[in-house]
């Protein structure tokens, strides 16, 4: 690692990988999560507990420190269990209170020094959030996902940029280069060093080594917590909305699969195994495309996410000897033959790893100004240069924006906003389907390279980060956007269908179908439909859902962190 005097900045918080390290050094914007609430989950003195201990044992709620897996501590006699087991409930209910709440409740909101790389929190926040609005909507309408025309589809919200509000498809292009940039940042550290022809290669060979196995245990266990919650939650017939292997008319838009009911706990606990088994190596480790997991279908990104690390982290160990200048030639080579080729998303990690690489500059020239007396320019040049920058900057941000924009669903023949003329182009690499084909995959090739323009623009854009990505609530969603993703469809899919249906009953829209054995929606009544579905996903479902995810955060997504962390600490060797 390199001296803290050439390069001092603390890597971005990803999914992925490196909460760790924002979480230890405190710095940065961060809702202080160790003292989300004033309580501990010590023993108190006055139960036999000793004091001191207390003191030097004091966890935030949702915590648990691993080290009492070794045994060590004397466990404390002679107290009172039914004032501790009432200590423990009080715990576990402010445990559920939303960290938002219960940070402002107790002022234990901080507000540190914000990082140089906090607009890729708030980015991935609101990325995450356009995803959570799209399998919502596309649930409840059919059109949501074509292009503007001018004809059969004039809804306003299907133009482009606007339509990134829920289009949940260019953000998934986001999220991996978000990742690809905070899996290598360290690696740019090391790999740039102050001396020509030097390099530290224990540190490099420890910080991609512990990320490697990391890696997958990082992803996985996150996911395995919403398996088990699946299991819990059909086992209990709270996904029984609608009648299995049916599409009622209420539902006017895709129906996702859902786990099928196996009779029992036990036996829900055997699919889900199985379920997961094939999702987390089946899938993950042999490619195997055949296989269809139904627990959450929403994950289809992790096994991509965790093959594109591994390949990122080859790349880097390719490159770690070359000269600088060299890499970065052969960075965007590599990213543009990759997405050539249909393989976008390790064409957009290795531009996360470009982008890291531009982001150090950045870092080493704030740090080291060029002295006055050699950067003294005439102002007009000044003023030339800025307004220049400025106007290629934002072409860079609205062109990113349109082609992100990019339908999902497209035909040649379709008239569109300008997206037909982009449609020819795409490269014969990528399979072309009709609008009702779901294998239509021109959007992957033209949403990569609008998140990429988006990305590479916001590097030298501090006041619309600043401005739109640093503020609280963005960084909040950015926090628990990986458990955001994990749990929105467990909501969508109980809670969300349910109280749809319920506000049809409520105002008569849906009648009994004896024949068929479920409610249908009456004819005319469609506006009256799309009123309910926004009602009740911004009063009930998206609160719940960010109430269920932030509780997931505090109880495994950060606690899968810091078992990661103990377990390094008694598995690997000290560098």
């Amino acid at each position: 690692m390199l001296t803290s005097e050439v390069y001092t900045e603390v890597p971005s918080v990803d999914w992925d990988l490196e909460i760790m390290d924002t979480e230890s050094r405190g710095r940065g914007r961060r809702y202080s999560e160790d003292t989300l609430v004033a309580r501990s989950n010590r023993i108190p003195s006055d139960l036999g507990g000793s004091p001191d201990r207390g003191r030097k044992r004091s966890y935030g709620p949702g915590t648990f420190s691993f080290g009492c897996l070794t045994g060590s501590g004397p466990v404390p006699r002679g107290y009172d269990v039914l004032l501790l087991a009432r200590q423990k409930l009080a715990d576990f209910i402010i445990f559920l209170i939303p960290s938002f709440v219960s940070s402002w409740h107790a002022g234990t909101v901080t507000k540190a020094t914000i990082s140089p790389t906090a607009w890729l929190d708030g980015l991935r926040g609101l990325a995450c959030f356009a995803v959570v609005i799209h399998h919502y909507a596309y649930g409840y309408s059919k059109s949501i996902e074509l292009p503007y025309d001018g004809e059969g589809n004039t809804n306003w919200l299907q133009l482009p940029i606007i339509k990134l509000i829920h289009h949940g498809p260019p953000m998934v292009k986001i999220f991996y280069i978000i990742s690809g940039f905070a899996l290598t940042v360290k690696a740019v550290r090391i790999t740039r060093v102050p001396r020509k022809h030097t390099l530290d290669s224990p540190a490099l060979i420890h910080n991609l080594s512990s990320s490697i196995w990391k890696r997958f245990l990082r992803l996985f266990i996150p996911c395995a917590g919403g398996y088990l919650l699946c299991w819990l939650m059909v086992s209990a017939g709270l996904f029984e909305i609608y009648p299995a292997d049916t599409h009622p008319s209420w539902i006017t838009g895709t129906i996702e699969r859902r786990p099928p009911m196996q009779g029992g706990l036990w036996g829900q606990l055997v699919y889900t195994f199985w379920d997961f088994y094939a999702f987390a190596f089946k899938v993950t480790f042999l490619g195997a495309s055949d296989e269809a997991f139904n627990t959450d279908v929403h994950l289809w990104t992790i096994p991509i996410e965790f093959r594109c690390s591994l390949q990122l982290f080859i790349i880097v160990v390719g490159g770690c000897m070359l000269q600088r200048w060299l890499r970065i030639l052969l960075l965007p080579i590599i990213c543009a033959y990759t997405l050539y080729n249909n393989t976008w998303g390790l064409s957009l990690f290795a531009f996360g790893y470009f982008l890291g690489e531009l982001h150090s500059d950045r870092v080493i020239a704030v740090s080291s100004p060029i002295p006055a007396s050699t950067s003294e320019k005439p102002e007009r040049f000044k003023r030339l240069n800025s307004t220049l920058r400025t106007f290629v900057l934002t072409v860079m941000v609205i062109t990113g924006l349109y082609l992100a924009s990019y339908p999902r669903k497209m035909e040649a023949s379709q008239k569109t906003t300008g997206y037909r003329f982009l449609f020819p182009w795409t490269p014969s690499k990528y399979p072309i389907g009709g609008v009702s084909a779901r294998y239509d995959k021109s959007h992957d090739f033209w949403q990569s390279i609008g998140a990429i323009l988006i990305a590479w623009a916001l590097l030298y854009m501090p006041r619309a980060q600043k401005l739109i990505l640093c503020n609280r609530p963005v960084q909040y969603f950015g926090k628990i956007s990986f458990a955001l993703y994990v749990m929105h469809g467990h909501v969508h899919r109980s809670l969300g269908y349910w109280t749809v249906l319920m506000g049809c009953k409520l105002t008569g829209i849906v009648r009994w179908n004896d024949n068929s054995g479920q409610w249908d929606l009456i004819s005319g009544h469609n506006q009256t439909h799309s009123m309910i579905v926004v009602i009740a996903w911004i009063f009930i479902t998206f609160p719940v859902t960010v109430w269920w995810a932030d509780v997931f955060w505090r109880g495994v997504d950060m606690q899968s962190v810091r078992f990661l962390r103990w377990l390094e600490s008694k598995i690997t060797m000290e560098k």
